[in-house]
């Protein structure tokens, strides 16, 4: 599990941070039938030590909807979250270390 007390040596790491919360949020808000899903590594997956050479390659897994969906709004979905992460990354890679191996699960208040 992944906490927050590395991220305070960091000052860089607290802005991927913030970053992502506000990308994730977002996210939840975008696909209000979206409950959660997983980020994985796929080095991971394929058992290889780094199979891309050190690109931030990650797979979205365990995608949970609240209520039936078509495939086509379930892969449609799939697809925001795949590029609100594609883009969050290409933009400053501290949030993929954040990143692999979490959950993200919607909240309910």
């Amino acid at each position: 599990m992944k906490t927050l007390l590395a991220l305070e040596a960091n000052p860089q790491a607290n802005i991927a941070a913030a970053d992502l919360t506000l990308q994730i949020k977002a996210l939840f808000e975008a696909c209000p039938n979206l409950c959660g899903f997983v980020v994985e590594d796929l080095s991971g997956l394929h058992g290889d030590v780094d199979p891309y050479e050190g690109e931030s390659r990650f797979v979205i897994t365990q995608v949970s909807f609240g209520t039936p969906f078509s495939q086509g709004d379930a892969r449609m979905v799939c697809s925001v979250i795949v590029g609100a992460i594609s883009e969050l990354i290409a933009e400053q890679p501290e949030p993929y270390e954040l990143l692999r191996g979490r959950t993200f699960a919607r909240t309910l208040h």
